[in-house]
C-alpha cells in the first residue's frame, strides 16, 4: 500500500509543479549594436498554456492592438535609437511582481529561457555585474541568456 501510494505521489510530482507555473510573454526592448535592453513579464491569469499565450501575442502583434499582455513601448522616450522588440512566451514558477508602466526600471537581471520554454531569472548587484557572469558563460550558454533591467521585482 505504501509503495503504491508513494508511486502515485512520485508520478503526480511533475503534474503538480507544472500547476503552480504561470506563463508569460517575456518582452525584450533591446538598443541595436548595444547590451542595453529592458525586459517585462507579463501575465494574463486566464492565459494557462504556451499555446494561448502564442495565440495571444500573434494577434497583439498582427493587430497592433494588445487586448491581452498589453503593453506600451515609449518610443518618445528613445529618441536616436533603434529599438528591437522581441517576445517570447515562457513558464516559470519564480515569483514575479505584476508589471506597471510607471515603475523605474531599477533591478538588473541575468534572463535565461531553456529550450522547453522555461525561465529563469537571476537578480543581480548591477548591469556590469550582470554583465560580467554573462561573459563568463560559453557561446552555448550565452545563446540562450541577455542580461536585462527591468521594474519587477523577481524571487
Amino acid at each position: 500500500m505504501k509503495q503504491g501510494l508513494l508511486l502515485s505521489l512520485l508520478l503526480l510530482g511533475p503534474a503538480v509543479q507544472a500547476e503552480q507555473d504561470k506563463v508569460y510573454l517575456l518582452a525584450t526592448a533591446g538598443l541595436s549594436a548595444s547590451t542595453m535592453a529592458q525586459t517585462v513579464f507579463l501575465h494574463e491569469p486566464d492565459i494557462t498554456d504556451l499555446a494561448g499565450c502564442q495565440e495571444a501575442l500573434r494577434q497583439g502583434q498582427r493587430d497592433g492592438d494588445w487586448l491581452k499582455y498589453h503593453h506600451i513601448l515609449r518610443k518618445d522616450k528613445m529618441k536616436g535609437f533603434t529599438v528591437q522588440m522581441q517576445y517570447r512566451c515562457v513558464t516559470s514558477a519564480q515569483e514575479i511582481e505584476p508589471w506597471y508602466e510607471r515603475s523605474r526600471y531599477d533591478h538588473a537581471y541575468l534572463v535565461g529561457v531553456d529550450e522547453a520554454s522555461r525561465l529563469n531569472v537571476q537578480p543581480m548587484d548591477t548591469m556590469a555585474a550582470c554583465m560580467g557572469v554573462y561573459r563568463s558563460l560559453s557561446a552555448e550558454q550565452q545563446a540562450s541568456k541577455h542580461c536585462t533591467k527591468g521594474n519587477q521585482r523577481v524571487r
